[in-house]
């Protein structure tokens, strides 16, 4: 491999590690949406709907104090996520029937300095993988310099 085929090497993971670092702010903002534990408040239950409009198909019906997880919202229509029978996940109903009862705690081992970082940033795996790549093809390089073409 030539020092220029080395080079070119180190220069493609360092651009690929880059391209994950610039897109992995979509997934952290997805992320960043906390999960509440609510207790339905309808004496009558709570109406699920096809899409976060009151106008929306019904898909189904949440009893008076049953417990659904879904995105934590204070207005407006919230995505149920789970603690539910699966054909009601995905599914949209009215925060103001709603308590708050907790936030869920999403932990889990997070990405960077081998599960030990406190944050959910991918950027750090990304940036360390494109720094390997780069000092591995410098390397190869430097190496090949120092030998000579095979």
């Amino acid at each position: 491999m030539s020092v220029r085929r080395a080079m070119a090497v180190a220069a493609a993971g360092a651009a690929a590690g880059a391209f994950v670092v610039i897109g992995a702010g979509t997934a952290e903002a997805q992320a960043d949406t906390q999960l509440c534990e609510y207790s339905v408040t309808a004496r009558d239950g709570l109406n699920v709907h096809e899409l976060p409009d009151v106008h929306s198909k019904v898909v189904g019906v949440l009893k008076y104090h049953q417990k659904p997880w879904a995105d934590c919202k204070t207005k407006g229509f919230t995505e149920i996520r789970g603690n539910v029978p699966v054909q009601l996940r995905h599914g949209f109903i009215d925060v103001k029937y709603l308590h708050k009862i907790r936030v869920i705690p999403t932990g889990g081992v997070k990405t960077g300095a081998g599960g030990t970082s406190t944050g959910m940033d991918s950027a750090l795996a990304a940036a360390g993988l494109a720094t390997v790549l780069a000092g591995g093809g410098m390397a190869l390089a430097a190496r090949r310099r120092a030998t000579g073409p095979a």
